[in-house]
């Protein structure tokens, strides 16, 4: 599937405000495919990042700090949703075993409660890593992209994850 989204709706914290009118080719089906790879071999180094590579390279000014920024956005937003849906998937079915273990008499740590303390950890880990990875930079231009990248590879890894786990009991 191709994909031309208005740079206004995509990574507006790192990009900043945009005209409506600016669009960039994005192919968000490269990103569906590297997630289900992924989540089928349990692998991402090879595959997350190449949508936003793509796009940088099919669109005019692609390649500059608000092009890169611009692109990445719009894969980081394909890697939230992917992270966002299997993160409602696993925590369903942590509720259901919760009230298994429950209706059981089993006294054993509660799934719920053990994803939701895994997952507001994983935040702060990755806002602080990747705020790190920005420090790296100063003041310079490629602080946003690094920034980015790291947004792109550490959701991808936390949605692949994910996709891994509660699959069946």
């Amino acid at each position: 599937m191709s994909r031309k989204l208005p740079l206004s709706l995509c990574f507006l914290a790192l990009a900043g405000a945009v005209s409506a009118q600016e669009t960039f080719e994005f192919e968000e089906a490269l990103v569906e495919q590297c997630f289900q790879n992924a989540a089928e071999f349990g692998r991402s180094d090879d595959c997350v990042g190449m949508a936003a590579g793509l796009c940088m390279e099919k669109n005019e000014g692609g390649w500059s700090t608000y092009g890169m920024m611009a692109c990445q956005g719009l894969e980081i937003a394909v890697w939230d949703a992917k992270l966002n849906g299997e993160y409602q998937r696993v925590l369903a079915q942590a509720k259901q075993m919760d009230a298994e273990y429950m209706d059981a008499g089993a006294a054993v740590p509660s799934q719920e409660e053990a994803l939701r303390e895994m997952q507001r950890a994983w935040i702060a880990f990755r806002d602080g890593t990747c705020g790190y990875e920005r420090s790296l930079w100063g003041n310079g231009t490629g602080g946003g992209p690094a920034s980015g990248g790291c947004m792109m590879r550490m959701t991808a890894a936390q949605a692949i994850y994910l996709a891994g786990h509660g699959q069946e009991y």
